[in-house]
């Protein structure tokens, strides 16, 4: 499953996604693991979630946040959700590379259908990229 979280700024993407974080950490079977771009007050995150802060570990640009996707499964196959908060402002507002890591992301899924991807896009539903509304239902 790969969902998307849209809207404008402001419009409570980060609010939407940290109920359904925390709805994970409780009732996930396997491991959940909610990325961001920068720290922020995580009291609100359920312990069992496992926060990743892509500051922390010089992420950059599409390229390099595939490959730290890539190797954060690759390290741990108990991973049950992945939720990426702010996916314009990890690689980039252009979104340059974003049509092959969604193909990569999307790859992913199919490889193992267990994992979920729930990904936030700030931006109206008619001006999503192509290779991310067909994941809108």
């Amino acid at each position: 499953m790969i969902k998307i979280v849209y809207g404008p700024k402001g419009f409570g993407k980060t609010k939407i996604m940290l109920d359904e974080v925390n709805q994970a950490g409780n009732t996930a079977k396997g491991n959940v693991v909610f990325i961001t771009d920068k720290r922020f007050n995580t009291v609100s995150v359920n312990f069992n979630v496992r926060c990743v802060y892509t500051e922390d570990h010089d992420i950059k640009g599409a390229v390099a946040f595939n490959g730290f996707i890539n190797g954060l499964l690759a390290g741990n196959s108990d991973i049950e959700y992945v939720f990426i908060d702010g996916i314009k402002r990890i690689i980039g507002a252009e979104m340059e590379g974003g049509d092959k890591l969604f193909a990569s992301i999307s790859q992913l899924q199919e490889e193992y259908p267990e994992l979920k991807f729930v990904i936030s896009v700030s931006a109206a539903k008619e001006d999503l990229p192509a290779y991310i509304a067909k994941y809108v239902d």
